[in-house]
């Protein structure tokens, strides 16, 4: 027998450890997944190529001999952005990425989580662009599809 422990005893450990049964341990990692979601909506493309950059919010006070101050600027000073691509997709399946991006606007916040990670980031999407690619045998055309997605604090 498989003994599972609850998920959110494993993260608090100020109790004893409850003994729950496999599917009521699922429904539990689900449930704590899903509160950490802002609006629900999630975006599950997996891209061709991925990177990351860490901006660092900073502020910085020059003095008259050449001596730089710096300090973080606020609480949350670093954002993450990514650059994704999504090479040689067809053209129904690719029109669907542009879709989902097109009606957020830039300015709705979703759920992405990046490759290789296993945290959810609540991310925007504001800017993306698309090419046409080769034309297939059987009459469609592939798209590249390009975004940028931008760490958001909500």
């Amino acid at each position: 027998m498989r003994v599972y422990v609850d998920p959110v005893w494993w993260s608090t450990r100020k109790e004893p450890a409850e003994v729950v049964s496999e599917a009521e341990w699922i429904r539990r990692i689900e449930a704590a997944r899903a509160e950490q979601f802002v609006g629900g909506l999630t975006f599950d493309w997996c891209p061709t190529s991925c990177s990351a950059t860490i901006v660092p919010q900073v502020i910085e006070t020059p003095f008259g001999d050449g001596y730089k101050q710096r300090r973080p600027a606020g609480l949350r000073t670093q954002f993450a952005e990514w650059s994704l691509e999504f090479a040689n997709r067809r053209f129904n399946p690719g029109h669907s990425i542009i879709q989902f991006l097109y009606a957020r606007q830039g300015v709705d916040v979703f759920n992405w989580t990046p490759p290789r990670e296993t945290r959810v980031r609540d991310v925007i999407c504001p800017e993306y662009g698309w090419s046409y690619g080769e034309l297939l045998v059987d009459g469609s055309r592939t798209i590249t599809i390009t975004a940028k997605f931008v760490e958001a604090y909500a």
